[in-house]
């Protein structure tokens, strides 16, 4: 990240700034809501309780910003607002170690894309999380849930960034899920453990966790898979799914061309 300054560029997304001033304006209209609810609750206690006593407004807020990071759900929101610098961090690590770019990369359409793909697959990683931990706390004892929870939150997260790594080679999400799931399971828990622990420290990790593991998913996944050489081979069911679905679109295009031909 430092030898080849993969942040230059980061500024050319002249959207970001706006995304950041609308965020900025969010979290201070919550904090001012939590001093005014945190004032009304704690009449009695004085300013001096207040400011420095066990049940300080400075630390609800660190206690409830852990809380909110470390917490599952947020985990993934906090990947979603971050897909700005995941998305262009993997795409400078790509520039380095595949020579690969993207022109008008930095624009809003293909990052609106980007954004919009990471929703869904956020989305489609926290229902599958929610289920299996579900399965896990009714099923297994205390410390063997531990281990199965830490698993699936880790091969899940990992996934997440390592599908932005299929993203710029072409694959589609179900394409990325079948190629990850059939082959780099063991990746995506080996970006995934570190994310989980990153993202435990406030501001700091939250913010350098995603970008330090989007540039190893580049750098790993371009030295132990062959995607960006031979491109996603698809499975003999696939293809034929693939070729029904093409004829069907020839089919249907052909009978369009009769009715205006026919029409003209």
């Amino acid at each position: 990240m430092v030898n080849h300054r993969l942040w230059v560029g980061l500024r050319s997304y002249g959207w970001v700034a706006k995304m950041l001033v609308i965020l900025a304006v969010l979290m201070a209209v919550y904090m001012i809501a939590e001093t005014a609810s945190y004032l009304e609750s704690h009449e009695q206690v004085g300013f001096v309780g207040m400011a420095f006593g066990s049940e300080s407004l400075f630390l609800m807020w660190i206690k409830e910003a852990y809380a909110s990071l470390s917490s599952g759900v947020l985990n993934w929101v906090t990947l979603i607002l971050l897909e700005v610098v995941i998305y262009h961090f993997m795409r400078q690590s790509l520039k380095v170690v595949l020579k690969k770019d993207a022109e008008q990369a930095n624009t809003f359409k293909p990052f609106f894309a980007a954004q919009v793909r990471m929703i869904k697959v956020s989305t489609l990683a926290f229902i599958f999380e929610s289920i299996a931990l579900s399965l896990g706390e009714s099923l297994l004892p205390i410390w063997l849930f531990w281990l199965w929870s830490l698993f699936f939150r880790a091969v899940l997260i990992g996934y997440v960034i390592a599908d932005n790594y299929n993203e710029q080679l072409g694959l589609s999400i179900t394409q990325s899920r079948r190629y990850l799931r059939r082959n780099y399971l063991g990746i995506c828990l080996g970006l995934g453990l570190p994310l989980l622990i990153m993202l435990k420290v406030p501001i700091f990790g939250t913010i350098l966790g995603p970008l330090v593991t989007s540039v190893t998913a580049a750098i790993v996944l371009r030295e132990k898979s062959d995607l960006h050489i031979v491109g996603y081979q698809m499975s003999e069911k696939e293809r034929q799914k693939a070729e029904a679905k093409a004829a069907k679109a020839a089919k249907k295009a052909a009978k369009k061309a009769r009715k205006e031909e026919a029409a003209a």
